[in-house]
């Protein structure tokens, strides 16, 4: 008896793994790092892209601080001769985790952002937080922050 139920527990467990559908690929994410020196606080970028944002790409930020909790405000891209303001499309999400504060917002940029700003110029990215501005690049002396290759081939679709 003790068998049956085994057996029986068992093919119901492999038919509902098989019947799960698979995570859906709307939404991608690409985690990366800006452009830091060892002893500043480095912002953790997220690259989502989504179906949903047919000319956009969101960009989530997140500040890890054991000393202060960021309210982000906005975020700067700017090459020196053009910038780009965005506006964060909410309240930021504040937690603590493995010792550390975590602050977390986004902003929605378009597609052709980086083609705007041009690659033949540094490009920093500034946010704008209730601590002060962060200000880092995404692009210095032809070093290549993650995010860089994600905008253009965000652009290139």
């Amino acid at each position: 008896m003790k068998k049956l139920l085994s057996i029986t527990l068992g093919a119901l467990f492999i038919a509902g793994c098989a019947s799960t559908t698979p995570e859906s690929k709307t939404n991608v994410r690409t985690y990366g790092l800006l452009i830091c020196q060892p002893n500043e606080l480095c912002p953790i970028v997220t690259v989502i892209k989504n179906e949903s944002l047919q000319d956009a790409i969101k960009i989530q930020i997140a500040l890890n601080s054991i000393k202060h909790k960021y309210d982000i405000k906005k975020v700067v891209f700017s090459n020196g001769v053009k910038s780009h303001s965005f506006n964060v499309v909410g309240p930021t999400d504040v937690d603590f985790q493995f010792g550390s504060n975590r602050s977390r917002n986004s902003i929605i940029v378009p597609n052709h952002l980086i083609h705007d700003l041009s690659v033949n110029h540094d490009i920093s990215m500034n946010i704008y937080t209730d601590q002060g501005v962060i200000s880092r690049y995404i692009l210095k002396d032809g070093v290549k922050a993650p995010i860089v290759q994600e905008l253009q081939q965000a652009y290139k679709k």
